[in-house]
């Protein structure tokens, strides 16, 4: 995988890790207001709601390029290794495949209801809900790359 990709990845990560921080933190301040100081943040529960949506739509681009995505290899490791590229290129091209029609149909599902305010914090719905499109696009984008980079990665020798 080419420099840049690896940096968009490098920089995926860092955002992920700064959302999983505000998360935790919240979480644990909205718990100590609320057993110890018999209050809350308001909005605070929602903001966690919409990292962990932004986490998770983001998140599965970085495991699809750490190899982190569920799969199971059984039949695949039985197979001869010119065969076993060419099963993971398919693999990886729907993934990309379903990832893009996923993205597209976000679009118009976005735009019906995008403009609606959140419940507390009052922001626009298409704030949170534009993390389906970008994380598909990006998990559709590291996809495609990897199914051309597959061959190179397991050729016998390299």
């Amino acid at each position: 995988m080419g420099s840049f990709a690896r940096g968009v990845a490098r920089v995926i990560e860092l955002f992920i890790t700064f959302l999983f921080f505000a998360i935790t933190v919240m979480v644990i301040l909205l718990v100590i207001l609320r057993y110890f100081c018999n209050t809350t943040i308001i909005g605070g529960q929602e903001f966690v709601t919409f990292c962990f949506i932004y986490t998770t739509a983001v998140g599965a681009a970085l495991a699809l390029v750490k190899g982190e995505q569920i799969a199971i290899r059984v039949f695949l490791e039985s197979l001869p290794t010119r065969t076993k590229v060419w099963m993971e290129r398919v693999n990886f091209f729907l993934i990309a495949l379903l990832n893009v029609v996923v993205a597209f149909l976000s679009i118009s599902w976005i735009r019906s209801v995008g403009h609606f305010p959140s419940p507390v914090l009052r922001i626009p719905q298409g704030v949170v809900l534009i993390s389906l499109p970008v994380g598909c696009g990006l998990v559709s984008l590291y996809a495609i790359l990897l199914m051309f980079m597959q061959p190179f990665r397991d050729s016998p020798g390299q």
